[in-house]
């Protein structure tokens, strides 16, 4: 009984260690995010690019990396159209568009390459311009051919939302791409909750049928 009990518990370890593995793999791209006018914090973009500006917006682009458990992060500079637009007079026509684009930390770089310095300006465009506007008006872009933007200012160099093991970051890098959003929400996945009820289960039963035959 001893033998069975721990081959139901090693059984149940090791596909808990699967499912964590799986939930570790991730991605890197670059997360586009949205502050309107006399907005003060980033919302993340529900579309590409594509929508109008209006005088007054902020628009946030961010080198990040995020799984099924660990949210994509904002730009860290938060969106100040104020700051940002302070010395940029009206002008009729067109519109203010404040622009940060923080090119992520280290941990989270294609292998050879270093993030750049953070990026911020006014960008003024014409009345009608959308976001994609906004960011190619003062920044190259690259882009893949489903639109996505695999890389602004020539970083990343080549790879386009690369599949990247988010187990490699270091404990700081994994909370600096967290969000309070991610605090308030369950620690592990639903699937990984519930394997390890089964487990706790599987554990109990061996345990009663156990007592139950010592008694005997």
């Amino acid at each position: 009984m001893f033998k069975r009990l721990l081959i139901i518990s090693l059984f149940a370890t090791s596909i808990l260690q699967s499912q964590t593995a799986h939930a570790e793999s991730g991605y890197r791209y670059w997360g586009y995010f949205q502050a309107p006018a006399g907005a003060t914090s980033w919302t993340a973009a529900m579309t590409g690019p594509s929508v109008e500006v209006k005088d007054g917006d902020v628009e946030g682009w961010t080198f990040t990396a995020s799984s099924n458990d660990i949210p994509a992060t904002a730009p860290m500079m938060d969106p100040d159209f104020a700051d940002l637009c302070a010395d940029v007079s009206e002008v009729a026509g067109k519109v203010r568009v404040g622009l940060v684009v923080d090119f992520g930390a280290a941990e989270i770089a294609p292998a050879g390459e270093t993030p750049r310095e953070f990026f911020r300006d006014c960008v003024v465009v014409k009345s009608g311009s959308v976001g994609l506007d906004v960011l190619t008006e003062v920044l190259e872009v690259r882009a893949g051919e489903s639109g996505l933007i695999c890389g602004i200012a020539g970083y990343p160099a080549e790879e386009c939302g690369a599949e990247i093991d988010m187990a490699l970051l270091t404990t700081e890098e994994v909370e600096s791409i967290s969000t309070e959003e991610e605090a308030s929400q369950e620690p592990t996945s639903s699937n990984s909750i519930a394997l390890a009820g089964l487990a706790v289960i599987a554990l109990l039963v061996g345990l009663v049928a156990l007592r139950r035959r010592s008694s005997k």
